[in-house]
């Protein structure tokens, strides 16, 4: 799903991220990572996680935000994901599209 048509998208830079995620807004990435939990749940908007994403020998650990569109995916703790998003308003890594590598 992401090897052809998202090849060229850039990776998101963790540690630019916690640097100064308003610098990113608008922006859109490709993440890698695993879910280490569950931050929160809502039915109108959808689900906020936790990502750990590893990029210069480093853990990083990122939200990222699901949304209702795509609640109907199962998403599960400690299992890898590959994700398009959109850094939003607030600095919150918004999924666009997710998927297992």
């Amino acid at each position: 799903m992401f090897g052809g048509k998202y090849r060229t998208l850039e990776r998101l830079d963790p540690s630019a991220y916690y640097e100064n995620a308003n610098s990113l807004k608008g922006n859109t990435y490709l993440i890698e990572g695993t879910v280490v939990n569950s931050l929160g749940s809502n039915p109108t908007q959808g689900r906020l996680f936790s990502l750990a994403v590893t990029s210069s020998q480093r853990t990083w650990v990122l939200p990222i935000f699901i949304p209702k569109e795509l609640m109907g995916l199962n998403i599960q703790k400690n299992q890898r994901y590959m994700a398009k998003v959109k850094v939003n308003d607030q600095g919150v890594l918004h999924v666009v599209e997710i998927s297992k590598p």
